[in-house]
């Protein structure tokens, strides 16, 4: 029986590693898998040494906050590594935890290393590159122009496409219209009720940084627009109760027009009519169901500063990555001030503004790629543990 080492520091990270470990058990129905990832990934039967949300957290100067748990979760996952001997190690994106610990596993093992999602090096700090290549024995990137940034640099380098792809499948099987009464109906709001989606994000650093400010920009929208609900979804990565409580304090008088909901569920994103979103994976689902957004995001202030230094996106928004050109607003940093944002949402409701985007929506999806990404990164581990052309 193989044993395989699986790492998944974030929320859509350990949903993408899920996906792969079930692709993988259609193979090898007898693999072990262990390591560090959350509820996704116990449900296909990883033994959890560390819970995911140990790591809930993002930026540079935001983790020392948690920084006693971070040493935690390297501590147990060292510890993993020593006593599971594993015969593969999958690493999916996170890489300020992933990248180092490809390193110890490169001193302290003899496992292969699969980075299966590879960290954002292109976006920023591209000296991260070069450690990748040297602890990787296979990288997977999910996005279509990382296959030419890395070939342009001399790295080989498997092109898998969006696990979003898949993960989407069977949430958009049926019509935009049914998915909207239905998700309408389960939240409680009417049919033709005009709402808009906030989206504050997954890790603990941005709850801290983007509630209040969304709250804030809801409330700027409601002045314009007073029939205005709000979704807004919590991350399981979050205490719920912590959540609504936070949640109350900000929202004032306009509780009565809040719905907050578990982002794991499709309801958050198929009742919306726009979308304010941080960064990241969300913007994807977002895309994938032509939904108009506004990206927002802030970092602590010495984050942004470092970050800035080394940038080398022009975008911080996957849809605008990739068109490569502005196709969502972003209200990054300065600019994320709740009246910038609720103008750039004012103008998205209906209208030129809103076809626009709907349109490019529809071309950034098609640029995705095609859907298989667990099944083409199950083929690499068949590589990788020795067996494909048995």
């Amino acid at each position: 029986m193989k044993t395989i080492l699986v790492s998944a520091g974030d929320l859509s990270g350990e949903r993408h590693a899920a996906d792969l470990v079930e692709a993988i058990r259609r193979n090898r129905p007898d693999t072990r898998f262990v390591g560090m990832g959350g509820a996704s990934m116990a449900a296909v039967g990883v033994e959890l040494a560390v819970d995911q949300r140990e790591l809930a957290v993002g930026g540079i100067f935001e983790t020392f906050a948690s920084l006693t748990r971070v040493i935690r979760a390297w501590r147990e996952m060292t510890r993993c590594l020593r006593e599971h001997d594993p015969d593969l190690v999958i690493l999916v994106d996170s890489g300020g935890f992933n990248l180092p610990f490809a390193r110890r596993v490169r001193k302290r093992s003899r496992a292969k290393v699969f980075y299966y999602v590879a960290p954002q090096v292109w976006a920023w700090r591209e000296g991260r590159l070069r450690k990748l290549a040297e602890r990787a024995d296979r990288i997977a990137v999910i996005l279509p122009f990382e296959r030419d940034y890395y070939s342009a640099r001399g790295v080989e380098v498997d092109f898998v496409g969006h696990p979003i792809l898949d993960q989407s499948a069977e949430a958009l099987a049926s019509t935009p219209s049914e998915r909207r009464e239905r998700a309408r109906a389960r939240i409680g709001l009417e049919e033709g009720a005009l709402v808009v989606g906030l989206y504050p994000g997954s890790r603990r650093s941005e709850v801290d940084q983007h509630l209040e400010l969304l709250i804030e920009s809801f409330r700027k929208l409601r002045r314009v627009r007073p029939e205005l609900h709000a979704v807004i979804a919590w991350a399981p990565t979050l205490d719920r109760e912590d959540f609504a409580a936070r949640l109350a304090t900000v929202a004032g008088d306009l509780a009565d027009s809040l719905h907050h909901v578990s982002g794991e569920t499709p309801e958050s994103l198929d009742a919306v009519d726009v979308a304010i979103a941080k960064p990241g994976t969300i913007t994807l689902e977002l895309l994938m169901r032509g939904c108009p957004m506004v990206v927002t995001g802030r970092a602590h202030p010495w984050t942004a500063r470092i970050v800035r230094r080394s940038l080398r996106a022009a975008y911080f928004s996957l849809p605008n990555l990739l068109m490569g050109k502005e196709i969502v607003p972003e209200c990054i940093q300065e600019e994320a001030q709740p009246d910038r944002i609720a103008a750039a949402a004012q103008r998205l409701f209906e209208g030129p503004e809103r076809a626009r985007q709907v349109d490019a929506l529809a071309t950034a999806r098609d640029r995705l790629g095609h859907p298989g990404a667990a099944n083409l990164g199950a083929e690499i581990v068949e590589d990788l543990l020795g067996t494909a052309s048995a």
